[in-house]
Formats: C-alpha cells, structure tokens, sequence
C-alpha cells in the first residue's frame, strides 16, 4: 500500500513539475527590470518613467524613416516544445505610417534551428503605427519540427516614432492552451 502511495505522489510531483515548467517564461528580463541585460540592443534605452508594470520599460526612438531601429533576444526552447506563447504590451508614440503594410512598431518573430539558421520567413505579431495607450499582443504558435530557438524582435520598422515595449514572454504550452488561441 505505501509503494503505491509513493508512486501516486512520485507522479503527483512530476505533473506539477513540467506544469510550472510549461508555464516558465523564458524571456531574460521580459519586464527590462534589469536595464537590457539578455537583450541585443541596437538603440534601446530604458525609462523609468513610461511603463507599463513593474518599475522600467523599454524604449526605441527613431527620426529616421529610413532606418531599421531595433532589439532582439534569442530564446532557446525546450527539447520536445510542440507550441508556444508569446506576449508583450506595446505602446506607441507617434509612429508615422510607413511605404509598406507592415511598417510601424513592429513585434515579430523568427524561428531559427541549434545553429541559429533562420527557418522560414519572419513572423509579425503585431505592426502598430500613430499613439496607442498600453495593448496586450500575444500569439500561439505550432512551432514545427528542426526548430530549437526563437527569436524575438522589436523594431521601428522604417519609421519614425516612439515604441514602449513591457511584459516581455515567452512560454511553452500545451495543446489545449494552444486551441484557447485559434
């Protein structure tokens, strides 16, 4: 009787473990805390003065329609990760619209393999262009076979502007959450 006690709470445990797991964020200083530690910057500064939770924000500022003005953090997933959400609160300070339908404050993503090679094209979760309060983007994606990382960017897109970017995540998770999404 107590082996199979044991055994009940030995996989009582586990379930719980890969539970709080799938739900770890795996962004490095999603809510940019910590200045832009984890985050490859290209002109990103902090403030702490606009933001949407927490104490920081990051920001991007670009007078220069012509240039591409962003960061990016590549995320390694988990072996076996089958779906995946990703979420962050964007807010936009007179972004001017650009030449193309996807200019603006752009959110994407890209999928790259163990050796960092893209696979497939870009992916834009969210494009916004003009002033915009705090909005919660989020997108669940299958990721198929051969991906290992992700790669989350941030971008004036060929615009000029103001983007806030907070509550960076990234989350692995199931099957059942993933069909909440579509």
């Amino acid at each position: 009787m107590k082996i199979i006690q044991y055994v009940s709470v030995g996989i009582f445990m586990l379930t719980v473990n890969y539970n709080a797991m799938a739900q770890k964020n795996l962004v490095t200083n999603g809510g940019f805390e910590d200045e832009l530690s984890g985050w490859v910057d290209y002109s990103a500064k902090v403030t702490p003065y606009v933001f949407s939770t927490g104490k920081m924000s990051s920001a991007l500022f670009s007078h220069d329609p012509l240039k591409w003005t962003g960061m990016h953090q590549i995320v390694s997933l988990p072996k076996s990760t089958q779906y995946i959400l990703m979420t962050a609160r964007i807010k936009a300070d007179g972004v001017s619209v650009g030449k193309e339908d996807w200019n603006g404050a752009l959110f994407l993503f890209e999928m790259l393999d163990k050796a960092d090679v893209k696979i497939g094209n870009g992916i834009n979760i969210a494009s916004v262009t003009g002033d915009q309060d705090w909005k919660l983007y989020e997108r669940a994606y299958v990721i198929p076979p051969g991906v290992a990382k992700i790669k989350l960017l941030f971008a004036l897109g060929y615009v000029s502007g103001t983007m806030f970017i907070d509550d960076v995540s990234l989350k692995v998770i199931s099957q059942a959450d993933y069909e909440k999404y579509l």
